[in-house]
């Protein structure tokens, strides 16, 4: 699909309900949890399979071409920084996530306006994939951390839209999404901090930790998750109303494309990462009551 603007149109939402959305889960949280628990070179394949198809959908969604030497620095760049994840470690994987989404933008023809989105796609896709790969890491507690994060965004996104389907009233974004609702978003917080707390008090009993976690980190983590992650959702939003688009993509009945899917947990991810580094390096479900 060519095109030489940043203001590329989509098809109409995917539609499909909560039976879809059911439907669509069943088979994507097994794959998604059972990759983390292996961990290794399969969920380092998945990552970068999931990565191609991200970068594809933001080539599409703005208009640009899906085969062209941008989108195939950028998906080599995913390749390189996957292997350098593996072979070398997560520091020299950003780097070549930073050198790619700079390729990306010196052979984009097109002007500013559109070198600069494919700056920040690549940019924002490539660190995604790095930052997941770095919180998985090797160990069981890498494992927890990113079946925490899962357990977090998905908790928040299933909470949001049943609390907002039942109860509905004032609107969150109207400008931005019109769907969402203050009852959803709530709704979100609340399941998220459920989610949060039982899985991290579960973690010892699976053996990934060996201290038991203390509430307060564990509550506050899964506030922040949910409400980063609702944010990084109507960032999407507000992209894909200012190109026309309803979903990124069709690829997910009920949900629409890996972008839709993928814009919670992004910034939950990034939110995840800076929590860490704050609290000294340790992910919050480390500290000892």
């Amino acid at each position: 699909m060519a095109g030489s603007s940043v203001t590329g149109q989509q098809p109409g939402p995917t539609g499909g309900g909560l039976g879809a959305r059911v439907a669509s889960a069943a088979v994507l949280a097994p794959l998604a949890l059972g990759t983390a628990y292996l961990g290794g070179p399969v969920f380092i394949a998945v990552a970068w399979a999931a990565g191609v198809l991200a970068w594809l959908e933001w080539r599409r969604l703005l208009g640009r071409p899906t085969v062209d030497a941008a989108s195939v620095a950028g998906i080599a760049g995913l390749a390189a920084a996957c292997v350098l994840v593996a072979l070398v470690g997560t520091v020299a994987a950003a780097a070549a996530a930073g050198a790619a989404a700079l390729v990306v933008a010196g052979v984009e023809r097109g002007g500013l306006r559109v070198r600069a989105a494919g700056l920040a796609g690549a940019g924002i896709i490539l660190l995604l994939v790095v930052a997941t790969l770095m919180l998985r890491g090797d160990g069981p507690a890498g494992r927890a951390t990113v079946f925490w994060l899962f357990a977090v965004v998905w908790a928040s996104d299933t909470g949001a839209y049943l609390a907002g389907r039942a109860i509905g009233g004032p609107r969150l974004a109207p400008r931005i999404s019109p769907a969402k609702t203050w009852a959803g978003a709530i709704g979100g917080v609340a399941a998220a901090l459920g989610a949060s707390i039982l899985l991290g008090w579960l973690m010892p009993l699976a053996g990934w930790v060996a201290e038991r976690p203390s509430f307060a980190p564990l509550a506050a983590v899964g506030v922040l998750g949910s409400i980063v992650g609702q944010l990084g959702d109507l960032a999407e939003s507000a992209l894909k109303r200012r190109v026309g688009a309803d979903d990124s993509g069709r690829l997910i009945p009920g949900h629409g494309g890996i972008l839709d899917r993928g814009d919670s947990f992004a910034a939950a991810a990034f939110a995840l990462i800076l929590a860490t580094a704050i609290s000294g390096g340790e992910p919050p479900w480390s500290y000892a009551p």
